[in-house]
């Protein structure tokens, strides 16, 4: 297994695991939606970045969907989610987990199927 294999498994896994807690969270109404939807954008987040190391595709460190997004379409790599969602989940890797910050609206069922359409897709890429 080369270094970029084991690096896009190991974001992979951690993808898996923000996901996990997402479903978690998402079951349970009280659940607060920055938290919520903070591991949501970590799942996409993780996923994008497991695909772009897998190709080789040398990025900056960064929580931005949107710029990992356009990074991977410079480089033939189309991504699953709609632009318009990326652009929502954005915020919540930082800015919107303190309160008193007003948040862009993402449902949980919008959530839900943008981080398993980007897991299953990222995992096919890298089989």
């Amino acid at each position: 297994m080369s270094r970029h294999d084991e690096q896009a498994a190991t974001l992979i896994a951690a993808a898996e695991r923000d996901h996990q807690t997402f479903q978690i969270l998402s079951r349970d109404p009280s659940s607060p939606n920055e938290t919520m939807l903070f591991h949501a954008q970590q799942a996409l987040e993780k996923a994008l970045k497991a695909v772009l190391v897998a190709k080789g595709v040398i990025f900056p460190r960064t929580h931005d969907l949107l710029a990992l997004s356009d990074l991977a379409a410079g480089n033939d790599i189309e991504v699953p989610i709609a632009r318009d969602l990326l652009t929502r989940l954005v915020p919540y890797a930082v800015e919107f987990r303190y309160l008193g910050v007003m948040a862009p609206e993402v449902s949980r069922e919008e959530a839900a199927g943008a981080v398993t359409a980007c897991l299953a897709w990222a995992k096919e890429l890298l089989s």
